[in-house]
């Protein structure tokens, strides 16, 4: 209702939930929480969202980087143009003002380019998108993204640009004047530390490189061990979909269990099914059921809310055709059914609990007080319910013919391509009932697919975004060796003229370069060492402090600097000393 907050809902819950406790015979452990709609619906989306949000915002600080870099260089090469300009009477605020133009007019140029690639991307995340992401199927390009794009371009223009435009309105007259058309070469030697701004923002981007990089690398570890794990199940050749009766000829239990059992046989004989079965919640699907359990002998401690476990009704050809392992005891027979004994399977993981020598079978459980005892007769394999990342609880079987459920997943394993005995299988449920629903079609191989479907969007993006990072740094350490080879080429001429070896050469240029990829792969580590702990949420099996992906990614970068040092230190060793003086 308008005007209640949710404290408020929640108090009034907390006693509607009270009452189902008493006239229910549930104990204090159950509880009904009120959740804001947004949080239910975005809640579970929303850390991957921020975190790409973060790693979008990163990967531009990188290209603005390498965008104030470039235009350090360029303001270099025309340090003969602003002191003409200035001589002849142009004030510093107005080539600042012409400079960031410029620089904001690349900028939006820029941002149009990259408009039209996002356009075209949007296709590619569209057709990668897990799915259960809200409104994704929402995205596209309106007049909003427009005015988004078009604010950040002119922001990144104005702030990258000017420092760049304040360096370059600060030309030395005289010294500009006097070099003549030299004034870009010889100015500064091979040193990098003599531009200590153009070296800050090489560090930045290989900083920023690696923290993106790190963070691609654990969610690439954490998927590669969500992949290994067992489901429990094999999901080869198995097609499946929900299957419900309904109307006044199912109002009996018998009904219901005959409408399964002919089904079952129909199945059964059709071409290319192997084997087949029923249950009432299908791993890897939205389908639950769960629910209080008493075990004959074991009194919960008074501290301890009753035992809830996950309740499923199968028939007895399921387990064969998951190919669910039976640990001991028997699976369910044609001969349980509702004038037999009462008979339940349960996981091998109930059973290392509360029987840990093996000696589960035989004993008794029940729903609640008012239910008759079931004897379990047999242990069967633990199964990712949910997802591989996710703990499931202890599950108990209970034979459908003995406690019928009106909606069933329906499993066929198949010798081909499952999806081609879909068809048939549907003719055969309307051969038996008409009017029976057939939906939630797919084969185990997709639920299995799509179970991991937000892990593998959220690793692709990552990882696209930390490659375009890796690249943007490579292009920022290869512009400034480049532009410090062509602005000590001078300095070089003197060394080899002196004698210095081609070598020597080669070896002085890496050193420059590579000392900016090591200060900014250590701040990066640094950087990624705190950053990454925001991501310990999407990780599984793996810490966010890695030790194995931090040394991986570390070394990636440093070979990726050392190549975009070859370049420029090829060029550095072809100098000719005679050509480079007399030029001078």
């Amino acid at each position: 209702m308008p005007g209640v907050t949710t404290r408020q809902a929640q108090a009034d819950i907390d006693i509607i939930a009270a009452r189902l406790r008493e006239e229910k015979h549930r104990d204090r452990s159950f509880t009904i929480s009120v959740v804001p709609l947004m949080e239910q619906v975005v809640g579970s989306t929303r850390s991957s969202i921020l975190i790409l949000l973060g790693a979008v915002a990163l990967v531009l600080l990188i290209a603005c980087a390498n965008v104030a870099n470039l235009l350090l260089s360029r303001a270099a090469g025309r340090q003969k143009e602003i002191a003409v300009r200035t001589a002849l009477g142009a004030g510093k605020s107005r080539l600042v003002m012409q400079l960031l133009t410029e620089s904001i007019l690349l900028s939006v140029l820029g941002g149009a380019a990259g408009l039209i690639i996002a356009s075209w991307s949007l296709y590619l995340v569209h057709a990668i998108h897990p799915g259960n992401i809200p409104r994704m199927d929402e995205i596209g390009m309106d007049f909003r993204v427009l005015a988004f794009t078009l604010a950040v371009s002119i922001i990144t223009g104005i702030v990258f640009g000017l420092a760049p435009a304040y360096r370059a309105s600060r030309v030395d007259l005289n010294a500009a004047l006097k070099a003549g058309g030299r004034s870009s070469r010889g100015s500064g030697g091979l040193n990098v530390k003599r531009d200590k701004l153009r070296g800050a923002l090489v560090i930045a981007e290989l900083a920023v490189s690696l923290t993106l990089l790190a963070g691609a690398g654990l969610l690439i570890r954490s998927f590669v061990r969500l992949v290994s794990v067992p489901p429990g199940f094999n999901t080869d050749h198995v097609i499946s979909m929900q299957v419900s009766v309904r109307g006044p000829k199912y109002t009996q239990e018998a009904q219901i269990a005959q409408f399964y059992q002919n089904l079952s046989e129909r199945v059964r004989n059709l071409p290319g099914v192997t084997a087949q079965g029923f249950v009432s919640s299908l791993p890897l699907t939205t389908a639950v059921g769960w629910g209080p359990l008493e075990i004959e002998g074991y009194v919960p401690p008074a501290n301890q809310p009753e035992l809830q476990v996950d309740k499923r009704e199968a028939t007895p050809d399921y387990f064969h055709t998951m190919q669910i392992p039976l640990i001991s005891g028997r699976a369910f027979s044609d001969s349980d059914t509702g004038k037999s004994g009462q008979v339940v399977l349960i996981d091998q993981k109930m059973a290392e609990r509360f029987w840990p020598h093996g000696d589960a079978v035989g004993k008794r459980v029940r729903h609640n007080e008012h239910d008759t005892w079931k004897t379990i007769v047999g242990v069967v394999g633990v199964v990712k319910e949910y997802g591989l990342d996710t703990d499931t609880r202890m599950v108990v079987y209970f034979a459908h013919a003995q406690v019928t459920e009106m909606t069933m997943y329906l499993v066929a394993r198949t010798t081909n391509d499952p999806v081609s005995v879909t068809d048939a299988i549907i003719e055969q449920v309307h051969a038996v009932e008409p009017d029976a629903p057939v939906y939630d079609v797919a084969t185990m191989q997709q639920r299995f697919h799509d179970s991991m479907a937000r892990q593998r969007f959220a690793t692709a993006m990552l990882a696209a975004f930390a490659c375009f990072a890796l690249i943007l740094a490579a292009v920022g350490v290869y512009g400034v060796m480049s532009f410090l080879v062509a602005q000590g080429t001078p300095d070089i001429a003197i060394r080899m003229a002196l004698g210095a070896q081609r070598r020597s050469i080669l070896s002085l240029v890496f050193q420059q370069g590579m000392s900016l990829a090591l200060i900014g792969i250590a701040a990066g580590l640094l950087g990624a060492l705190i950053l990454t702990r925001v991501m310990a949420g999407l990780l599984f099996n793996v810490s966010a402090t890695d030790p194995l992906t931090f040394a991986g990614v570390a070394t990636l970068l440093t070979l990726v600097a050392l190549a975009a040092c070859y370049i420029p230190a090829r060029r550095a060793m072809r100098v000719d000393p005679m050509v480079a003086l007399r030029y001078e």
